[in-house]
Formats: structure tokens, sequence, C-alpha cells
């Protein structure tokens, strides 16, 4: 019979338990939670069977913190590296706050006018999807935006329209009651003979 994997080192269960609030990623808390489990004296098996991991990896991520502790267990693996250098981030989240250039010839930029302005300004194609996450994830810039307004806009007109205009439309003299639907059939009952 096998004998039960268990954590040598001291004072494991104070240390995991520290690790697990300050642990802001679920994949590291779910191997903080599994090692701790083990330390408190339950078996691998039954470990992985109620976390619903497989039993190697309670293993390898047990071997892990007797060998390194807490950063043993912890996911290093980092996502894709942006394709823009720090400097092209900072000019294109300027050209962004700038708005629309006269030779974008929209009155917004949108997240396909981006896309061409990464294309045509930095040399790098992305995905729709991929400039939605350089603008949240990269540049801490929302997509929201608010009501566009036309290049061409004159507010001091609009503004004056808006005094000189009629305020309130006429009001209908009488009230007219919504009319019944004349529409349709009445449905007859079922002939004995029809019905069987």
């Amino acid at each position: 019979m096998r004998t039960p994997l268990c954590v040598e080192r001291a004072g494991a269960a104070d240390e995991l338990s520290a690790a697990m609030r300050d642990e802001k990623k679920p994949r590291n808390q779910l191997r903080l939670r599994a090692v701790l489990a083990v330390v408190r004296g339950q078996h691998v098996p039954a470990v992985a069977k109620a976390m619903q991991v497989a039993e190697r990896s309670v293993r390898d991520w047990v071997h892990g913190f007797n060998a390194h502790g807490v950063s043993g267990l912890m996911d290093h693996r980092k996502g894709r590296q942006c394709r823009l250098s720090p400097d092209q981030l900072r000019d294109l989240k300027q050209r962004i706050r700038g708005g629309p250039r006269e030779a974008d010839k929209v009155c917004s930029l949108r997240g396909i006018d981006v896309q061409r302005i990464l294309q045509e300004e930095h040399n790098t194609s992305y995905s729709l999807d991929g400039v939605y996450y350089l603008l949240h994830h990269q540049l801490q810039m929302s997509y929201l935006k608010p009501r566009p307004l036309h290049r061409k806009t004159d507010v001091a007109e609009q503004d004056a329209f808006k005094k000189n205009s009629r305020t309130s439309s006429r009001i209908s003299a009488k009230n007219t009651p919504p009319a019944r639907s004349k529409s349709g059939s009445r449905t007859k009952a079922a002939s004995v003979n029809k019905a069987r």
C-alpha cells in the first residue's frame, strides 16, 4: 500500500491560510485549498475527488509546496505579450483621446476605427475583440463612448433653435377610446361526429 503524501513544512496551515486571504486568482486559490486539506489530514485521492481535479495535480502541488512554499503553488504563466511597445501604447492612447481627425471621416472613434489606426499607423493587425481587450486591459480605457457629435455641428445654432422653437405640441381636443378589434372570427363548437 502506498504511503500517504503529507506536507513537511512547519506552520504550513497558517502560511496557506494567510496566502488564501490575499490570493485573487481562482486557479491559485484552488491549489492553496487542496494543499491545506492535505495539511489537515485528508488523503490526496479524497481531496482530488472533492475538488474535481486529478490526483496527479494534487500530488504535484504538495511536492511544489514542500520544495518552495507558497510560491511553488502559484501559477506563473502569463498571457500573450502585447504586440505594441510602451511608446506605441502611449501614442495610441493619446491618438484616441485626441478624438477623430479629419482624415478619419467619422464623428467618433469606434472599435473598427481603432483597428484601422493600428494597421495604418503601427503596422499591427488586431481582431475587433483584440482591439477591445487592448483598450480595456492595456490602456485602461472604457470603450463606452458618449453620444457622438458631428464635426460640422454648430452648438450655438442648436441652442438658438431650442430657444426659438415651440416648446410643446398642441393637445388633442377629444380623447378617442380604443376601438374593438373586428378581425378574426368566432369559433364554433365541434360537432359530435367530427370529434370521434
